[in-house]
């Protein structure tokens, strides 16, 4: 799962497009190069217009300076440089869907005998990132970024740690007409949206998720704040243009959600990525404005993604009812100055699950939407972060029934619109910069999630059958989380 404070690559892959830059305040704890402006503050702290390119999961946060990273000499002249992080965060974690009460609802669960989860736990998270970058003598740059994450989990190694590409992608670009990257890495809009300002690890889809379990439920992840596309990484072009009296625009074009070399199933028992099982054609443009006006900065955006549905089942039959197209839009703005920054977003458009424009809405299923707002103040080595914002996903209508017990009661198969699915979250922490690099931080989430769907929400007005299907949490249909965090970083 994406985050903006693990994500690191884009911003400095953004960096190596500006060689010289390499020393510039960056944002979530260091190791990510950001390009913000720089704007007055009160003496003895730190103001820049938070830069959001390196879009994932969480506003632009913590400012931290980072000394230039060595370069290595490559081939051609090319310059070779290593970057990454380290994490570790310790959690405590109150969740409804924890209580033996709760598990023993999950359908998978027969036995009717689970217990209650464990209410701590230990995580760590890494990443290791290469950059290759050369610049010709008539302005053009062009190079490489891999980004290898380590938090991957697969049947053959359960602790956690297999090591795959998460981001992975070329780029040419030329002095005053701007640079294209072609590969994994995240849409046009999702690296210039405009996030809401939290502290280290803070946000609407930070690192509260990280601890919270999913099994029986719609969604891998039970955020519903996130920013556009969520980083999806699918193999893709865009074009990023040079700014233009402070504003800049992109645009990319994946024809569809996978990513790497899967053009085959050759020796692979998964579906390839041709056989039209997934979104396609995935169409993304936005344009972002960043400048100061006397002492505040100003940063604002707004972007949007296209994509139609599958077209084919599993086995290349068509699908009889078809999901609806997907889009989303996204608009943000951070004012930043005196040690303050403030903003907030909105996103809304046909999709569903985490990811704004990462799944398609079944037929006669509402849309989505979510609101963000966020603050951070700047206090020497200090951060204070707090965020407040809800979200609403359509659950379409369900069928009263035998086969369908939280429809509630009435005549047996009466259809009944659901209420959306409504989260609620704040939340409030602290980073401190202990040294370049090296952040503490600390945090506390509450969410209330009402209305939660077991699977992908459905119309039983156009499927028929029992339709959408709710979890109950304790015994209710509102789920509250209360997570606590204490982390440290290291950042290189």
């Amino acid at each position: 799962m994406r985050k903006i404070l693990l994500g690191t690559t884009a911003v400095v892959g953004a960096a190596l497009l500006a060689p010289g830059a390499f020393a510039q305040t960056t944002f979530g704890g260091g190791g990510a190069i950001g390009q913000g402006v720089t704007v007055p503050t009160a003496p003895g702290t730190v103001g820049v217009a938070p830069e959001p390119l390196n879009v994932g999961r969480q506003a632009p946060a913590t400012p931290v300076v980072v000394p230039p990273t060595p370069a290595m000499s490559g081939a051609g002249g090319l310059s070779i440089r290593l970057g990454g992080y380290f994490a570790f965060a310790a959690g405590a974690v109150q969740d409804d869907w924890d209580r033996g009460r709760s598990r023993n609802t999950v359908p998978a669960n027969g036995t009717n005998a689970a217990r209650a989860r464990s209410r701590y736990d230990f995580r760590n998270d890494a990443e290791l990132n290469v950059f290759v970058d050369g610049r010709t003598n008539n302005g053009l740059t062009y190079g490489a970024v891999f980004e290898l994450q380590m938090d991957n989990v697969v049947a053959t190694a359960g602790d956690g740690t297999t090591v795959s590409f998460d981001e992975l992608y070329g780029y040419i670009g030329i002095d005053g007409f701007g640079t294209f990257r072609f590969g994994q890495e995240d849409s046009a809009a999702s690296l210039l949206q405009v996030r809401a300002p939290a502290s280290q690890a803070l946000g609407g889809d930070a690192e509260w998720d990280e601890f919270i379990v999913q099994t029986g439920l719609a969604d891998s992840v039970p955020y519903i704040m996130s920013g556009i596309n969520d980083g999806n990484d699918a193999t893709k072009i865009i074009y990023l243009s040079p700014q233009f009296a402070g504003f800049d625009f992109g645009m990319s074009y994946s024809p569809n959600r996978n990513e790497g070399e899967r053009t085959n199933i050759e020796g692979n028992t998964s579906q390839a990525q041709r056989d039209r099982t997934g979104l396609e054609n995935e169409l993304s443009a936005a344009i972002r404005y960043r400048g100061t006006f006397g002492p505040v900065g100003v940063n604002a955006g707004f972007g949007a993604q296209f994509a139609s549905p599958p077209l084919l089942n599993g086995n290349g039959t068509a699908i009889g009812i078809r999901a609806q197209n997907v889009s989303a839009y996204t608009a943000g703005l951070v004012l930043t100055g005196y040690g303050f920054s403030v903003g907030g977003e909105y996103t809304w458009g046909e999709y569903r699950g985490s990811a704004p424009a990462g799944s398609a809405v079944n037929a006669g299923v509402d849309g989505a939407k979510h609101y963000l707002l966020g603050a951070t103040y700047t206090m020497g080595p200090l951060v204070f972060g707090a965020v407040f914002g809800q979200g609403w996903q359509g659950n379409g209508a369900c069928t009263i029934g035998p086969a369908n017990t939280s429809c509630g009661v009435g005549t047996a198969g009466t259809i009944r619109n659901l209420d959306d699915r409504q989260q609620t979250l704040w939340g409030v922490g602290v980073a401190y910069n202990l040294a370049p690099g090296l952040v503490l931080y600390g945090l506390y989430n509450n969410i209330n999630d009402e209305n939660v769907p077991t699977s992908a929400p459905t119309n039983a007005r156009y499927t028929g059958g029992a339709g959408t299907n709710l979890a109950s949490f304790n015994g209710s249909n509102t789920r509250t989380i209360n997570v606590a965090v204490a982390g440290i970083r290291v950042a290189f």
